[in-house]
């Protein structure tokens, strides 16, 4: 086995390494998210939860600046501009850092509002959280960074280490008493050590005093239009369905229809580490003037081969994979699974050719998903007579818009960005 992992070339072998890595970042993450369940009174874990969707919803769009980052730190790293790279990387370090400075003030006022209407009486919670939010700008810029200069074993090393010790702290912090700020403060001080070690790797490429080399960063900050409208269709067309679904249908058909959902998450997990190596690769390849698409065969071959395994798995011991993932088994959440199999697996498909595209600044897609995410939406608030009407629509517009991408690959080369 060793020898046989050897013997890959670095692209295979990033994908190995990427996969087991995420992999166990996810289980600390779960068993982080397990320890407050278990640790919190209903009340308190609730009030966790709030806190942690405030973050959230502000630190994902803030994460579409890692995918930028990567492109442009790639594509200058891989025709050898050293000097545009480090420009880049302290330009990007620098504006961030601006910008998380009054970032941090406003919700540091604002906190007292936020925490009345929520009904939460800890302030230190509400001063965490204004920071987390505040490093909410550069984190990006630091994994960007490592993902777009193929630091892979860096990226890892910080998600590993920082997941590892969030537990450990999150563990103390709560066994010493201090229960949400204690949770909070755990996530706080990990992010800190995570951004001191993905620092680095890259202290040669960024520095804090300006560097003498043009860049054009309006067409970069641009650039992250087409990327947030590509991640925010693909999050409303594998998750509104439950919300439309739970405006449709009555509480315990939703329930089901839930319960089939969390078959689809672990298919959405799959191409996540296939996108972060192949992301670099195809935008490092696309500025050498070099072919992309032996790259992106791999990389669907790849994650094919996990979903029909993925598939085969659940469909043969369907009641016992939800019984894992549930704890609840339900005949009619069985046969919804077996429908998300076919939808998710699709648009996992889906995903890694959208990566493709914006890694190579080929916008031409981004029409067709569009119309497609509004489609879905349009066509499950027609037609939702079943719970089964509504998965069988994702499975159809699902292998449509694969269908559609694939054939944007196939049949056009791709414009010069």
């Amino acid at each position: 086995m060793i020898k046989q992992i050897k013997n890959l070339d670095i692209f295979d072998k990033n994908i190995i390494l990427v996969f087991a890595g995420t992999f166990l970042a996810n289980l600390f993450n779960l068993l982080y998210q397990l320890l407050i369940a278990h640790r919190f009174t209903p009340i308190d874990f609730a009030t966790f939860n709030s806190l942690l969707a405030i973050f959230m919803v502000i630190a994902t769009p803030l994460g579409n600046l890692q995918t930028v980052v990567a492109k442009y730190s790639a594509e200058f790293h891989a025709s050898n501009q050293m000097q545009k790279t480090k420009a880049l990387l302290s330009g990007l370090f620098r504006s961030t850092l601006v910008l998380a400075i009054p970032t941090f003030f406003i919700f540091y006022y604002s906190c007292f509002y936020i925490l009345g209407k929520l009904k939460i009486n800890s302030l230190s919670a509400g001063y965490i959280l204004a920071v987390l939010i505040a490093l909410s700008w550069i984190t990006p810029v630091l994994s960007g960074a490592l993902q777009g200069l193929e630091l892979f074993r860096w990226l890892i090393l910080v998600a590993l280490i920082s997941g590892a010790l969030k537990l450990v702290f999150t563990f103390i912090f709560i066994l010493s008493g201090f229960n949400i700020t204690g949770a909070l403060g755990a996530l706080l001080v990990t992010s800190f050590i995570g951004m001191i070690i993905a620092y680095y790797p890259l202290k040669d490429f960024i520095s804090l005093r300006r560097i003498p080399e043009e860049i054009k960063f309006k067409g970069i900050f641009l650039y992250l239009f087409p990327v947030a409208i590509t991640s925010l269709c693909f999050n409303m067309l594998v998750s509104f369905d439950m919300v439309l679904v739970k405006y449709y249908f009555l509480p315990e058909e939703s329930g089901l229809y839930a319960l089939a959902q969390m078959v689809g998450k672990i298919f959405l997990f799959l191409p996540a580490a296939i996108c972060i190596v192949m992301f670099p690769k195809t935008a490092g390849l696309k500025a050498k003037n070099l072919d992309t698409t032996a790259t992106l065969k791999r990389s669907l071959l790849y994650a094919g081969i996990l979903c029909i395994l993925a598939s085969l798995a659940y469909n043969l011991f369907p009641g016992f994979i939800l019984k894992v993932l549930t704890g609840k088994v339900f005949p009619e959440s069985i046969f919804l699974g077996r429908l998300f199999s076919i939808s998710m697996s699709f648009f996992t498909l889906l995903f890694i050719l959208s990566t493709y595209f914006i890694s190579l600044k080929d916008l031409r897609f981004l029409k067709y998903l569009v119309f497609f995410t509004l489609l879905q939406f349009l066509a499950i608030g027609l037609f939702h007579k079943s719970l089964i009407q509504v998965q069988s629509i994702l499975c159809i517009n699902s292998i449509l818009l694969f269908g559609i991408h694939f054939i944007l690959v196939n049949f056009r080369k791709p414009k010069e960005a």
